[in-house]
């Protein structure tokens, strides 16, 4: 089947100006002004703290970090409360642009790679991507390569709008938000955000052809990425 747009390759998309130019979360903090908070209504370092009370270590894995703001806050948070020995916080982003890590904090280092082509050591309790996959080519993938990089009973929150992805040439909604449903990842559509505990995600059944990242303005009233699938008998 012809698809009409011009789509690009993981690796072409890599190279966009609009994914390396790309300001959604570069500065932005776990809590207070311009954070995580204040986007989606979440404390990672609450609820961090709170996993603690249940269990001796907890892991955090922050996407799409930018700077690193967020986490290298949490890491002082935990610093202050002599918590670090239990606590591992990791930050990927696709470019270095992360702040300088303090010398006194030893629970956190970052890692440059996407998405798509990073692959998990190891188990999370929780990951977070705020605003990072309006960037992202395979979105679906990703989705699922992250959900899947859950701990038991972990958490995967991330901004994400249905919208961005299209099947058969033609934006669905209705056939992305039925794929959640089946994964148990929960999403609300008037905040544009999706999460889940799930950690056996089951891959989406369309093949990715690429994406197109001259898609224009998405509701943040930035420039974004759209993902095009192929599903047959649909």
């Amino acid at each position: 089947m012809a698809i009409k747009t011009t789509l690009l390759s993981e690796n072409e998309l890599i190279w966009s100006p609009i994914v390396a130019n790309n300001r959604m979360n570069r500065e932005r903090k776990a809590s207070g002004i311009n954070s995580y908070e204040q986007e989606i209504d979440f404390r990672p370092e609450d609820w961090l703290l709170q996993r603690l009370q249940t269990q001796e270590n907890v892991r955090w894995l922050d996407v799409c970090c930018g700077k690193g703001n967020a986490l290298l806050q949490v890491a002082h948070h935990f610093s202050e409360q002599n918590l670090q020995h239990k606590v591992q916080l990791t930050g990927l982003d696709l470019v270095n642009f992360y702040n300088p890590i303090p010398p006194n904090i030893t629970c956190l280092h970052f890692e440059t790679d996407s998405i798509i082509k990073w692959q998990s050591s190891q188990a999370y309790d929780l990951i977070t991507c705020i605003h990072g996959l309006h960037y992202v080519g395979d979105k679906l993938k990703a989705i699922t390569q992250l959900a899947n990089s859950l701990d038991a009973d972990g958490l995967f929150i991330a901004n994400f709008d249905v919208a961005s992805v299209f099947i058969n040439e033609h934006s669905n909604t209705d056939q992305v938000k039925a794929w959640f449903k089946q994964q148990n990842i929960q999403y609300q559509s008037n905040k544009k955000l999706m999460q889940t505990s799930n950690n056996a995600v089951t891959s989406f059944a369309g093949k990715y052809v690429g994406a197109n990242d001259q898609a224009g303005k998405n509701y943040t009233g930035q420039e974004a990425v759209n993902a095009y699938y192929i599903l047959e008998n649909h």
